[in-house]
């Protein structure tokens, strides 16, 4: 059970944090940035843009920059370029880290198609930069935090591999990965929570929250993300996401997504066509969650890679 009189870090989104995480969400989905293709300039704005934010909310970089670039395989004789952005918390010694995730490209642009992503992902990253902020300052967190918004992810989850293959801290240290992949778009109001068996303790504890009306919180082991018709969804959404790289090495994870809808990688998904409301109770739920994981790091401690 939740022990909430331990809950410090208080996450309350008001008025102007959605107002915010909609200015991120309209950025990033514009017409202008042409669909956030990987290794193109209007990749390269993103991630710049989403750097900037960083800095204007007291994050610091990992390394040196916050942009880190990294290479990957792309086919079997060439090699694609692309950038993870990333940020840390001031470091509270002898604590562990959450790692949240949210990738930033998408498909790009066809002719005078534009695949704009708003759902996917720009949501996730707004959400991601909106969580940044309010995480970063807030004096009274236990845990520290680290923001990783991955390029390459429609290419095959390669900026999440890379920070599993090259990580800018220990892995014994990763308390948990909280991926954020597309919080914008249902019809029935349903907010999946894709969980692995370390995270369990942690959403046994959760299951009697009391949250947003405008969103249903599901927490689920796979089934939800995809129609009925479509065989072993478990599989299906475990290998569909950044939070597949940090799955493989048995670490917790809450991987928050609506799964596939109509306007899923088509010209249709747009900011216009976000369910604002929706998403504004996802992002109500989602930092809920992490003020209570942060009062409550008992429960993932044993899950703790060695």
């Amino acid at each position: 059970m939740i022990n909430t009189v331990l809950i410090v870090l208080s996450l309350s989104i008001t008025s102007e944090a959605q107002l915010a995480s909609h200015a991120h969400l309209q950025f990033l989905s514009h017409d202008q940035l042409a669909g956030r293709k990987t290794a193109t300039k209007h990749a390269n704005l993103a991630a710049s843009y989403i750097s900037k934010q960083f800095k204007r909310y007291g994050l610091a970089p990992v390394s040196n920059q916050f942009i880190v670039p990294f290479n990957y395989k792309s086919g079997f004789f060439s090699e694609g370029n692309a950038h993870n952005v990333m940020a840390v918390t001031d470091s509270i010694a002898n604590k562990p880290t959450v790692v949240i995730t949210a990738h930033f490209d998408h498909l790009g642009s066809s002719g005078k198609a534009v695949y704009n992503g708003a759902d996917d992902n720009a949501s996730g990253v707004a959400a991601l930069l909106t969580l940044a902020k309010l995480i970063s300052e807030n004096p009274n967190r236990q845990l520290n935090y680290l923001f990783l918004a991955t390029d390459a992810e429609e290419a095959g989850l390669f900026g999440a591999r890379e920070f599993i293959n090259n990580p800018p801290i220990p892995l014994s240290n990763v308390l948990i990965n909280i991926n954020l992949d597309m919080l914008g778009v249902s019809k029935r109001k349903r907010l999946l929570a894709l969980y692995n068996t370390p995270s369990k303790p942690l959403v046994e504890a959760l299951k009697d929250t009391n949250w947003h009306t405008n969103s249903k919180l599901k927490f689920t082991k796979g089934n939800g993300f995809y129609n009925s018709s479509v065989k072993n969804q478990r599989r299906r959404i475990i290998d569909a996401g950044d939070h597949r790289a940090f799955y493989k090495k048995n670490i917790p994870v809450l991987y928050f997504g609506v799964g596939e809808h109509d306007n899923y990688h088509t010209v249709g998904d747009t900011y216009e066509n976000i369910h604002h409301g929706f998403f504004d109770a996802n992002l109500h739920n989602i930092a809920k969650v992490i003020s209570e994981l942060d009062a409550n790091a008992h429960l993932l401690n044993s899950a703790l890679p060695n």
